[in-house]
């Protein structure tokens, strides 16, 4: 492949990146808790020297806060400090999320999206039924007795974030817990997703001028090329 051919090819892969970026971007315009997806910038010469381009590519995450949604149910839970977040966990991974929206599953145990198991201070957090009351410092009570707690936590590295499926998110760096009287949580309410759909179609349309621009070069290309291999002939 000749340089002009892999630039364009690089051009259009990480393009085409991007508009899967945007349109997961805005189907989760409505989604409480998605933090917007970008696509994190990498050195050109270390794209020229990757035999995929698109595969090195990265997912990382715009974490700047939502507008919260008022919701007035005890479990559903919005974080105060922008640099907090909820764990969830499987058994086998934990992921960080902004998504509050818990119910107890049929065990009585506190779950989140997709049914992960939400994590508090000593592990699962088992609750008697969703009549509870959940105060500013993530302790849980019923009828003034703690029954439970929820447990903030923080990457060790912010920009280590990347974003996973849904309003997921997966720290490289790992996770800390945060001491009860820095992590703040508001009960009643759910952040939204910071995701801006008009800003989204502005991206798009750059991306479309970005491929006709491309798709120019190369045209451009073919030609000075096939005129050359011509004028070869003549000789």
């Amino acid at each position: 492949m000749t340089d002009i051919y892999q630039i364009a090819s690089i051009g259009m892969q990480d393009a085409n990146l991007r508009v899967d970026t945007i349109s997961q971007n805005a189907a989760s315009a409505s989604v409480p808790g998605y933090r917007r997806h970008v696509v994190a910038g990498r050195p050109f010469a270390t794209a020229l020297d990757t035999v995929d381009a698109a595969s090195t590519a990265k997912s990382a995450v715009d974490l700047t806060a939502g507008g919260l949604i008022l919701t007035g149910r005890s479990l559903d839970l919005a974080v105060e400090s922008d640099d907090q977040f909820f764990a969830v966990t499987d058994g086998s991974q934990t992921w960080l999320t902004r998504a509050g929206a818990f119910r107890l599953n049929d065990d009585g145990v506190l779950v989140g999206e997709r049914g992960l198991r939400v994590v508090g201070p000593d592990g699962d957090v088992r609750l008697p039924s969703v009549d509870v009351a959940v105060e500013a410092d993530g302790r849980i009570t019923q009828q003034g007795t703690a029954v439970g707690a929820v447990q903030l936590f923080r990457p060790v590295d912010r920009a280590s974030l990347m974003a996973a499926e849904g309003t997921l998110l997966m720290a490289a760096s790992g996770v800390e817990p945060v001491d009860a009287e820095s992590g703040r949580v508001r009960s009643g309410a759910l952040e939204g997703s910071n995701t801006q759909v008009a800003d989204e179609m502005v991206g798009l349309m750059s991306i479309a001028r970005q491929f006709e621009a491309l798709g120019r070069v190369v045209q451009g290309y073919d030609s000075v090329f096939q005129r050359a291999i011509e004028k070869l002939a003549e000789i």
